[in-house]
């Protein structure tokens, strides 16, 4: 028998990634904040289940979603933005208790490539994560926390900023201005990409440890979003300073390359159909 797999978090990339694992044969189990989300799930094919992991404890049904599970993917974000004061470590070590009773033996958790500062310049997976904003110090607190048991295989995701077709981040910058920052590389990724690097993950194959998913190709913020705005169709953001040759962070997804996991889906939207990135990682 296929063993089940849980997501918990069925949002814009969780829920994708729950109908991949039904269309290849797995039980799957999911999980939603909000009740009115449960039928939708449930239609999907997926055992629905309403949780909220706080900072003190886990409001829900947790025990039967996580008993009997073979792999846990989480993937819920930080909420900083949301509420500035929400300690998302401690949601972590809440997580980290109910994963300790209920013995789930595989992990994956989906973080950010946040975890870096935007001047540590070129990073893989062996570098020292040096946050500089508060999301990526806590996201950085979580990985540490559940790296740190060795009753089961942990793996963490470093995704870089998400794009699909619902969803870009020029849309959010279109018309703004920026007295810099223009000449700052971007690390990126497709939902697409992301989705075939978590079920490789999931397949149990890989060793523990940390993994990043960008696509290969950093070009700078000016140059980027100028051009995607262009294909988009809305004003593109302003950028003050002149242009040059592209800075800041440039995160290198070496451990998916040695596996054999290559991103092909571009990162620009006026490629009309996906190819593959020249060079890989």
């Amino acid at each position: 028998m296929t063993k089940a797999v849980g997501i918990l978090g069925c949002g814009w990339l969780g829920t994708p990634l729950a109908v991949r694992l039904r269309q290849q044969g797995f039980p799957v189990r999911g999980t939603t904040t909000q009740p009115e989300k449960l039928p939708s799930l449930e239609a999907l094919g997926i055992e629905a289940f309403r949780l909220v992991v706080g900072e003190k404890g886990i409001e829900g049904p947790v025990e039967a979603f996580l008993n009997g599970l073979h792999c846990l993917v989480v993937d819920i974000p930080p909420g900083l933005r949301a509420d500035p004061e929400s300690d998302f470590a401690a949601r972590a070590s809440t997580l980290q208790r109910a994963l300790e009773e209920t013995r789930v033996p595989h992990l994956v958790f989906v973080s950010s490539t946040s975890v870096f500062g935007q001047e540590q310049g070129e990073v893989s997976e062996a570098d020292k994560a040096i946050p500089d904003s508060e999301s990526g110090r806590q996201l950085l607190e979580a990985e540490n926390l559940l790296l740190a048991d060795p009753s089961r295989l942990t793996q963490v995701v470093r995704p870089g900023g998400l794009l699909g077709p619902d969803r870009h981040p020029v849309r959010v910058l279109s018309g703004r201005e920026f007295r810099a920052g223009g000449n700052q590389r971007v690390n990126l990724i497709r939902r697409e990409d992301l989705l075939e690097a978590l079920m490789a993950l999931i397949s149990g194959a890989f060793p523990p440890g940390i993994y990043h998913a960008v696509y290969p190709e950093h070009p700078a913020k000016r140059a980027y979003y100028t051009r995607e705005a262009h294909a988009l169709g809305v004003p593109p953001p302003l950028y003050g300073g002149s242009p040059g040759p592209p800075t800041g962070k440039q995160v290198l997804s070496n451990r998916f390359a040695a596996h054999g996991v290559r991103f092909t889906h571009s990162i620009y939207s006026d490629d009309h159909g996906w190819h593959p990135a020249p060079g890989g990682d």
